[in-house]
């Protein structure tokens, strides 16, 4: 008994390491989170996950191969998403409409469909 409880307590100790390095979004450096939109991003899972998403999403698109003009559509695109994105400021409802209408587009560009 003494030895599940201490495996318990010893899993538990790991949690919080797990939360935090989930909070890390991966489009952009958390320590250096400059702008309230980038701190929400850093400090919300969710929308950590939503831009961690994204951004392969995007990553993935503009190194396929695809047509220049093709890529320079959704690198245009990506740049509009950031600038509405940021728009929201650290509004969580905003910033969720925003990746999921980013990610929606860059799936339909991909030809992933939803």
């Amino acid at each position: 008994m003494a030895l599940k409880k201490n495996a318990l307590v010893l899993s538990l100790a790991f949690v919080p390491l797990t939360i935090a390095a989930s909070a890390e979004a991966a489009s952009f450096d958390c320590a250096k989170a400059a702008t309230p939109t980038e701190h929400a991003i850093c400090d919300n899972p969710q929308l950590s996950h939503l831009d961690d998403q994204t951004a392969g999403l995007y990553y993935s698109f503009i190194s396929s191969g695809r047509p220049a003009d093709k890529v320079d559509a959704v690198k245009k695109e990506q740049a509009g998403f950031l600038t509405r994105r940021d728009a929201c400021g650290a509004n969580y409802n905003c910033l969720i409409d925003a990746y999921t209408s980013q990610i929606m587009y860059l799936k339909a560009e991909s030809g992933d469909g939803m």
